[in-house]
């Protein structure tokens, strides 16, 4: 008997290498976060400078929209096929030359002396924003396999993008007081090295055995989304009854079709189809595509508005935008925890309404309104998205099996880019159009309508079909 006393039944780790393991695994949480960081500093960063990038190298209203758009275009179109990468080759290495290229791709627009060198360098960092963001995820997924853990791992996950987003527009405005928009380029320059030196030594590597990669689907796929994106922009610039634009649009449509042929008769497809059959994974990529669409069309838009119609400097700009993304920041944490208590319906129908109402709220907004009135109406519309991005995500990832995990997340991850691309596109071209057309407040007004009314329809699919205890919570 006193053997047995002495002898635990069941043998565990020592405490001290428990200890070590969970420092080592929020180190590496934490890089993991700086590179999520660096991705999304680029989205706010390129929509701040886009004035005295065009005033310095002239570009068209189409060319400007596309510098705006072919980041996340890019991202939109690998993310998928980065990801299955990685499950390959192993994240951590993926992950890190994401990494590298978008301190590559942020140098090339540093030294860029005409539109196409911008386009070009915002390229190369979408291909490095790709690699980064559902490696980081699946890094974090597998990292944390405690549900309630992993849920609130994937909500500060979540919320280190909106801290990218302001931080955007804020390093922005400050080194504009000093130098030229060329500078503001560096600060990816510097994140994406700190990165990639930090993340050898706190990173664990991880995999998952048997994933193939699908180059049919990669090559349709990114035909698909770049046709749709090509139509958006040309045609908001030469009219979308123009016989380009409405090849445009039929490719897009074929494309699509294809895809979804492809991917339902391979036998290594980077999407599996039949995960969209379980309806809580159906309504989270719906509501996230939707919300994320709102998120940047609204934070493009409201950049605009603050420098086109109230005339605010950069740098004051970039604080009035705090409004928008530090409620995001502030919400997203906490999201987790209101989803334990009223669950993920309540949370996800209660955040679309919450980002409907802010952006309904916007739509009255003229060069006369108080600051503070503005500020208030972005930061209910920060505070909704807040409470819809994390949980969606969470959502997303918990309503399959475990084994399906990584594919649920980056399927999760490629919503969410098309509509973060699709968001500065449609804005973009709506915005550009109106501009040119003489009504650029009439152009404003239905740029932040349609984010509104998308979030009402955010919140009507989230209460029908999301389920508020999903696969493995």
């Amino acid at each position: 008997m006193t053997a047995l006393v002495d002898r635990p039944l069941v043998a565990g780790p020592a405490p001290g290498r428990a200890a070590g393991r969970a420092v080592g695994r929020w180190a590496g949480f934490v890089v993991v976060c700086l590179g999520q960081l660096a991705m999304f500093v680029n989205i706010t960063q390129i929509t701040t400078v886009l004035a005295p990038i065009q005033q310095d190298l002239h570009l068209s209203g189409s060319a400007l929209v596309w510098a705006a758009s072919i980041y996340s275009m890019v991202v939109a179109s690998l993310v998928l096929s980065a990801g299955t990468v990685g499950d390959i080759l192993g994240r951590r290495r993926v992950f890190a030359a994401g990494a590298g290229l978008l301190a590559l791709g942020s140098l090339l627009v540093f030294l860029a002396d005409s539109g196409t060198g911008v386009i070009v360098g915002q390229a190369v960092m979408g291909v490095g924003g790709a690699m980064v963001l559902p490696n980081s995820l699946s890094i974090v997924t597998s990292s944390f396999t405690d549900p309630h853990r992993r849920t609130s791992a994937v909500g500060i996950w979540v919320a280190v993008s909106g801290i990218g987003l302001a931080i955007g527009p804020l390093s922005a405005g400050v080194i504009l007081e000093q130098f030229s928009w060329h500078a503001v380029f560096l600060v990816n320059v510097v994140l994406g090295v700190l990165v990639l030196l930090l993340t050898p030594f706190f990173v664990t590597e991880s995999r998952q055995p048997g994933r193939h990669l699908d180059p049919p689907g990669l090559v349709v796929g990114v035909l698909a989304i770049g046709a749709l994106n090509y139509a958006v922009i040309e045609g908001g610039h030469d009219g979308y009854g123009q016989p380009k634009s409405l090849w445009a649009f039929a490719f897009a449509a074929a494309a699509i079709a294809a895809f979804v042929l492809i991917e339902a008769r391979t036998r290594t497809p980077m999407l599996h189809l039949r995960l969209f059959r379980i309806p809580s994974f159906s309504a989270a990529n719906l509501v996230a595509l939707v919300t994320q669409y709102g998120f940047v069309a609204v934070a493009f838009a409201q950049v605009l508005y603050f420098e086109r119609v109230r005339h605010e400097s950069i740098l004051d700009t970039a604080v009035l935008m705090l409004w928008l993304m530090a409620s995001y920041v502030v919400v997203s944490p906490l999201a987790s925890r209101v989803v334990r208590r009223f669950g993920f319906k309540a949370t996800l129908g209660v955040g679309s309404v919450l980002a409907a109402s802010g952006a309904l709220l916007m739509t009255g907004q003229s060069a006369t309104t108080s600051p503070l009135t503005v500020g208030i109406w972005m930061a209910l519309f920060g505070a909704g998205a807040g409470l819809v991005l994390p949980p969606s995500t969470a959502a997303a990832v918990i309503s399959v099996p475990h084994a399906e995990g990584g594919m649920a997340g980056g399927t999760l991850n490629l919503f969410r880019q098309v509509g973060g691309t699709l968001g500065s596109s449609i804005t973009g071209t709506v915005l550009t159009a109106g501009a040119a057309a003489g009504s650029f407040t009439g152009a404003l007004h239905t740029a932040v309508l349609i984010p509104g009314v998308g979030a009402l329809l955010a919140a009507g699919t989230a209460v029908l079909l999301v389920r508020d205890r999903p696969h493995g919570a």
